[in-house]
């Protein structure tokens, strides 16, 4: 039986202050994995989590206004 591939988005979310970071989590959950202070630490994070799965999943980035970016 094959796994389903896992798809991970990296998007940003606001706290209480305002200040913009950003969020790693499962396509389907609500559940946040980690959150970073950049974009680009979010992403390569996402990133290294498709590699470690080896199983064709893969990254969906959202830009500040929320709406997927192309990679």
């Amino acid at each position: 039986m094959a796994s389903e591939k896992t798809v991970y988005h990296v998007s940003k979310r606001e706290d209480k202050e305002g200040s913009r970071e950003w969020k790693v989590f499962i396509q389907g959950s609500s559940k946040v994995i980690k959150i970073f202070e950049t974009q680009k630490e979010a992403l390569d994070y996402a990133k290294s989590l498709c590699k470690n799965k080896d199983d064709g999943s893969y990254v969906m980035l959202h830009g500040l206004d929320g709406k997927l970016r192309k990679m």
